[in-house]
């Protein structure tokens, strides 16, 4: 009887200890391996880039992160097919630094996938936390002035988002 009861306890600690780390080793495995693939080209609204994670997780390994959380950085006017200049894109890239280094540090969520067409990127995101989030990035020290982001969130436990919205396949 000890012995089932020490298993348990174990048992429950261990799962205790793996949903404060994110819960779900497969995403775990997907940010510390840290691999990308991209793709440019153009379609009827001007040239686009997608970069997104891989593998693409199938919703049988997403358990846990079920927040789909965008954050959109609008630079240049919609309809125009901007791409960013080289003075937006070194902002955007340092501000991605830093959602990283705070949205990622702990599993707390998992960036797929960065879209940029149109006059704006588009950071896609997945979490199993929106309020830690919505503090961390409440956090992220500003420059002279603020961040020009949106954010969004919506559920999306299976990522249909990511995988039929965005990817349509690719992976």
């Amino acid at each position: 009887m000890n012995k089932l009861r020490y298993l348990l306890i174990a048992l429950f600690l261990t799962q205790g200890v793996c949903a404060l780390a994110g819960g779900n080793a497969h995403v775990r495995d997907l940010i510390k391996k840290d691999q990308w693939s991209v793709e440019s080209g153009e379609k009827q609204i001007g040239p686009y880039v997608i970069r997104y994670r891989t593998p693409v997780l199938n919703s049988e390994k997403t358990h846990g992160y079920e927040r789909l959380l965008r954050i959109v950085w609008i630079y240049a006017d919609e309809n125009t097919g901007a791409l960013p200049s080289s003075i937006d894109s070194e902002q955007m890239n340092e501000f991605e630094g830093y959602l990283l280094d705070s949205l990622e540090k702990d599993y707390l969520s998992v960036l797929t996938a960065v879209l940029t067409f149109d006059g704006a990127r588009q950071w896609v995101f997945y979490t199993y936390d929106i309020s830690k989030c919505s503090e961390r990035i409440n956090s992220i020290s500003q420059k002279s002035k603020p961040y020009p982001i949106e954010l969004d969130t919506q559920s999306d436990k299976g990522w249909e988002y990511l995988n039929e919205r965005i990817l349509q396949g690719r992976s």
